[in-house]
Formats: structure tokens, C-alpha cells, sequence
């Protein structure tokens, strides 16, 4: 969707790579693995500046990675192909303070028993801030433009222990720019982590609902969410 989205913008887009994994939550500074294949990307990144828009109220964005093929073709004046990106957010209600154990635990069982339920329950609010996001796009880079999740299926829950709690879903939906159509489908996975005794929300995305992009959501998801628990 990411792709789309920037491709119709039309614009250039600043090329700011980050030598420096880390993330600062409230007082908590937490370094962040290398990725293989992946780099981190600055706020002057147009990527970047989009993504910013579709960030839920409650959250606050941390990073986002993308290809070293995408920053290459950047680079080269060619254009990206965005199919495989990484984002973290936090939580900003317990920024400032420490999620003990415990409470980390009833986290991870509350999503575990109620996932399927609780996303369908918010189905409405998803929709509502690609809506709003799309509007913001717009009026900034003068464009018209309109995304909207058509559903956002839960596929299945693949870990829930210890510091960690992970999902899929596949996203569906449309995205317009001025006046060209095109449906999207992204397979989504969803990482809460419990580190140094903050929230992290690491989101794995494929743009495409094959069974090998499955396969590399949950890989991915695995790999990069226990490199930085083990840090």
C-alpha cells in the first residue's frame, strides 16, 4: 500500500539512511539489531513523513526500515519497489513509566484470547485513520488521494510467551491518487515486545497475500523480535 501511495505522490524523496540502530522511549534508550537487508530511515524520508499520518493517536512512531535494494534504486534516481518494510511504535500511556512483568503477561493474554474479536471490533477505527491519514497526505503534497481497508483478516496468533506476543493478518483495501485506482493486499505481522520495561510494537509487512510472504512475515517476525528481547 506504502508503494502506492508514494509512487503517485511523484516526488523525490530525500535518502537519509540511519548508521545508528536505536529508539528512545521516555527516559529508556534501547539499541536495536542490525536487520539484514534492511536499513533505517530518517524523518526527512518522505516515507517516513507519509507513515507519520497513519500512525494510531495512541501511538508514537520509532522507526521504519526498508530495503538496502529500495535505498540503492533511491539512490540511482530508480524507482523502489517498498514490497517489504519494517515499523515500531510504542504505546505513549505507559511511555513514560515501567510495564512490570506481570502486566506485560495479562497484556499478551488478553490479545491471545481476544484477538480475532478484538480486530474485528476495531475494524471501523482502522478504516477511520487511513481515512483521515489519506486527507492529511493530501492537503500537504496537494494531491488527491483516498486509502481505504476494505478488511483486515486475522490469520493466526504464532507466539504468546515470555517477552513476547505475535501475529498475522492480511490488510486488503484501495488506494486512489488522483483519480487512478488500484486494490492492495498486505499480509501484516504484529510484534508487542516486553524490553528494558516498555512496549515495543514491531510491524513486518509484505505487500502481497502469498503463502511465501506469510512465510517471510512470520520468519521475519521471529528472527528480528528475539534479537532485540536477547539484547
Amino acid at each position: 500500500m506504502i508503494k502506492k501511495i508514494i509512487a503517485g505522490l511523484a516526488l523525490s524523496i530525500a535518502v537519509i539512511a540511519s548508521a545508528e540502530d536505536r529508539i528512545v522511549i521516555g527516559d529508556t534508550e534501547i539499541t536495536i539489531p542490525q536487520v539484514e537487508g534492511f536499513q533505517s530511515i530518517g524523518p526527512s524520508h518522505l516515507m517516513y513523513d507519509i507513515m507519520l499520518n497513519f500512525v494510531p493517536p495512541s501511538n508514537e512512531l520509532l522507526d521504519i526500515k526498508i530495503t538496502n535494494s529500495d535505498i540503492d534504486a533511491e539512490i540511482r534516481g530508480m524507482e523502489p519497489e517498498y514490497n517489504r518494510y519494517i515499523v515500531m511504535q510504542t504505546y505513549i500511556p505507559t511511555k513514560n513509566r515501567a510495564v512490570s512483568k506481570k502486566e506485560f503477561e495479562q497484556l499478551r493474554n488478553f490479545l491471545d484470547n481476544q484477538y480475532e474479536e478484538m480486530t474485528k471490533a476495531i475494524q471501523s477505527q482502522v478504516d477511520e485513520l487511513a481515512e483521515k491519514g489519506s486527507k492529511k497526505v493530501s492537503n500537504k503534497y496537494s494531491v488527491e488521494m483516498a486509502t481505504k481497508i476494505t478488511d483486515n483478516v486475522p490469520l493466526e496468533v504464532f507466539h504468546n510467551q515470555g517477552y513476547r506476543f505475535s501475529a498475522m493478518n492480511l490488510m486488503t483495501g484501495n488506494v486512489m491518487v488522483d483519480g487512478q485506482s488500484e486494490s492492495v493486499s498486505t499480509t501484516m505481522g504484529l510484534n508487542v515486545l516486553h524490553v528494558k520495561e516498555k512496549i515495543i510494537y514491531l510491524y513486518v509487512y509484505e505487500e502481497s497475500d502469498s503463502e511465501s510472504a506469510r512465510d517471510w512475515v512470520k520468519k521475519m517476525s521471529t528472527d528480528f523480535s528475539n534479537t532485540i528481547i536477547e539484547q
